[in-house]
């Protein structure tokens, strides 16, 4: 991120600051590299509530300097669920999605594990794996994670249960696959993770979303809006995909304070919040 700073030294415009990842521990050239293009800039933008405490406490950035506007999602006219179960094959089976670039991080394993649990005692249980490996994971260590979870699809032997889609998705698929969700799951390892794009998808189109407690996460599914699981633990993912398979009325509730928050999160809403922002830093 130096060469940004060499960039804005330069410009005689104003410029904002949009941050996806606010990391709480950061190391020195990190600190001193978002510091300084804090002070440069006339707004820094977050996309969730639980930076804007880091940002003021770890790098000191004034709290009337921050403005919060939600994680965008595309705005995709859906169809009825049941309806699109039929027509890929699936109706029947309760679905439970994740999407994203294959990495490690994502802990898809555990996701895995708590899958097999469930299938013995509801075998229509069907988790979607979507999206390809990330380009520099697969540059590195070529396809070892995604062969690795297949593995340990057939070693659990629930091949009927697990089904992976090895391609990067277009909105469009990610819309359609999150329309066929009866949940999605973000199993995640990672405790510092300030956004997930794909988090912030499933809440946008109203999923009952599964999660570990990253401070996204937690901040998203407040309120009802789905269930936070422990990190590293198959058990505690079990119980809560069977808390949402097995009370019908309390998925209903979380679908629908879900997509109470989502509707604040379409592009065109968003592009409001953006276009406030640059008004008022424009104006100064």
């Amino acid at each position: 991120g130096e060469y940004l700073l060499k960039l804005t030294k330069l410009l005689e415009i104003p410029y904002l600051l949009t941050l996806h990842t606010v990391l709480p521990n950061p190391k020195k050239l990190q600190h001193t590299i978002l510091t300084k293009l804090a002070e440069g800039c006339r707004k820094v933008i977050t996309m969730s509530n639980t930076s804007v405490q880091i940002l003021k406490d770890v790098y000191g950035i004034d709290p009337e300097k921050i403005a919060v506007i939600p994680h965008g999602v595309p705005e995709i006219a859906v169809e009825d669920r049941e309806q699109l179960k039929k027509e890929i094959g699936v109706d029947g089976r309760f679905v439970v999605s994740t999407f994203g670039l294959l990495s490690p991080g994502k802990g898809l394993e555990y996701g895995i594990g708590a899958v097999a649990r469930v299938a013995k005692k509801h075998p229509e249980i069907l988790y979607l794996i979507l999206g390809q490996t990330h380009p520099v994971i697969k540059e590195k260590y070529g396809e070892q994670y995604r062969e690795k979870l297949e593995e340990k699809v057939k070693e659990l032997g629930i091949q009927d249960n697990v089904r992976f889609v090895n391609r990067y998705l277009t909105k469009e698929e990610i819309v359609f696959y999150l329309d066929v969700s009866d949940a999605y799951m973000t199993p995640y390892l990672g405790k510092d993770q300030a956004v997930s794009g794909t988090l912030a998808y499933a809440a946008g189109y109203g999923r009952v979303i599964i999660s570990t407690p990253y401070p996204y996460a937690k901040e998203m599914l407040a309120d009802g809006r789905g269930l936070l699981a422990k990190f590293r633990s198959t058990v505690s993912l079990e119980k809560c995909i069977l808390q949402v398979m097995r009370n019908p009325k309390l998925k209903e509730k979380m679908e629908r304070n879900t997509l109470k928050l989502g509707q604040n999160m379409m592009w065109s809403k968003v592009a409001e919040n953006y276009r406030s922002v640059f008004l008022e830093a424009i104006s100064c």
